[in-house]
């Protein structure tokens, strides 16, 4: 209950700061976001995006001309694969080890945007902070080869996996109208701060979030 605790704080704070005169937008959005972990050190793995997708909401708020802030508070999935090979001429043992890392996260991005023109088109720039809250972590474990039975298995591993992640986005879109609404599609890079590791049996190894992000939606003036 506390992640939205404070997700109802962030928002009470915003409406009581909203000037009454401020053009104010809600709407939905959803895409990809090509996850990856940056992980130190490898563990003698390849780590490769893992495609993931996110949806959510949007309210954005007219700060000044040309200028806003975007809230998008939205369910998101992160982690990333791993793909290694190993080989024991004593044991003759030999096969490929692959790993999938799923997490989701309910993420609230509070991103400053700012466009780029004043025309009814308008491709614009944006930066800011994220927050994660974890809801799900498992790890998708798949090990193959010759001398041993295939091994497959999935594991909980949110316990060993910190409950928070912050983190910076930046990215660049373009919005068009669609009668009073606008659509708009985006991207951005996220870049994880956070080590989320939190395996006690562990503590040497860093894990943090990476992740290229697609998205679309579209917003509708409240007011109107």
């Amino acid at each position: 209950m506390k992640r939205f605790g404070v997700m109802v704080a962030l928002l009470s704070v915003l409406g009581l700061t909203i000037p009454a005169s401020a053009q104010v937008q809600v709407g939905v959005m959803g895409g990809l976001n090509l996850a990856k972990l940056n992980v130190d050190p490898d563990m003698g793995l390849d780590i490769s995006n893992r495609t993931a997708f996110g949806a959510g909401g949007v309210l954005q708020v007219g700060l000044a001309e040309n200028l806003s802030l975007q809230l998008q508070p939205m369910y998101l999935q992160k982690g990333a694969k791993g793909e290694g090979e190993f080989s024991d001429p004593e044991s003759g043992l030999s096969g490929k080890a692959e790993t999938t890392a799923k997490a989701a996260f309910l993420e609230v991005p509070a991103m400053l945007k700012f466009n780029l023109s004043s025309g009814n088109t308008k491709p614009y720039i944006m930066a800011g902070p994220m927050i994660g809250f974890l809801l799900s972590n498992k790890q998708e474990i798949k090990i193959t080869g010759s001398g041993f039975e295939d091994y497959s298995e999935e594991v909980d591993i949110k316990d060993e996996t910190k409950s928070i992640d912050f983190g910076l986005g930046f990215g660049a879109g373009v919005s068009f109208p669609a009668g009073n609404n606008s659509l708009f599609v985006e991207g951005r890079y996220a870049l994880g701060l956070t080590n989320l590791n939190d395996d006690p049996e562990d503590s040497e190894t860093s894990i943090k979030t990476r992740g290229i992000q697609v998205m679309a939606g579209v917003t509708f003036p409240l007011g109107q």
